[in-house]
C-alpha cells in the first residue's frame, strides 16, 4: 500500500514540475540564447490592435510625427472603419501609432527612436502591392492594410 501511495505521489509531482518548468520559460526575460530587455520595444514580433476612436498620444512621447502623404488607406464600405492603428510589442511596448482622416491620408505617430523615415519607401511600395488604397475589407483593408506594410518594415529580420 506504501508503494503504491508513493507511486502516486511520484506521479501527481511530475506535471506541477513541468508547469513550473513551463512557467518559468514564459516569463523568463531571455529569447533564444540573448536576453531581451524588457524596457526595449521588440521590433521582430509587433502586434497590430486597431480601434475605431481616435487615439491621442501625449506630446512628450512622440519621437517622431510623419505624415505618409503618398499612402492611402481605404475606408471600410461594410463597418465602421477603423481611426487609429496601434503598433506594440508582446509587452505592450507602443511603436508607432497610425491614423487615418477621413479623406485616408495616413500620419504616424513614432513612440520608439527608429530611423522611421528610412522605411517610408518600403511602406510607399508596400501599400501600392496590396493596394491598401482600394482594399476596403473591414479587418485587412485601409488601415490594417498599412499597418501591416509599416509593421514589415520595422521588423529587423525584414533588411
Amino acid at each position: 500500500m506504501t508503494t503504491i501511495l508513493g507511486l502516486a505521489l511520484l506521479t501527481l509531482s511530475l506535471p506541477v514540475g513541468n508547469t513550473a518548468f513551463a512557467d518559468d520559460l514564459l516569463h523568463s526575460s531571455y529569447k533564444g540564447a540573448a536576453k531581451v530587455d524588457p524596457d526595449v520595444a521588440d521590433l521582430t514580433s509587433l502586434n497590430v490592435r486597431m480601434s475605431h476612436q481616435a487615439v491621442q498620444v501625449p506630446s512628450q512621447l512622440v519621437k517622431e510625427q510623419v505624415d505618409l502623404s503618398e499612402v492611402r488607406a481605404a475606408r471600410s464600405m461594410i463597418a465602421p472603419s477603423p481611426k487609429a492603428a496601434i503598433l506594440e510589442d508582446d509587452n505592450h511596448h507602443r511603436v508607432v501609432v497610425l491614423s487615418a482622416t477621413e479623406e485616408g491620408q495616413v500620419q504616424a505617430q513614432v513612440l520608439e527612436d527608429l530611423d522611421f523615415s528610412s522605411k517610408i519607401p518600403f511602406i510607399r511600395a508596400c501599400t501600392d502591392q496590396r493596394r491598401c488604397a482600394f482594399d476596403r475589407q473591414p479587418v485587412t483593408g485601409g488601415l490594417a492594410c498599412v499597418a501591416i506594410c509599416v509593421q514589415q518594415a520595422l521588423d529587423p529580420e525584414h533588411e
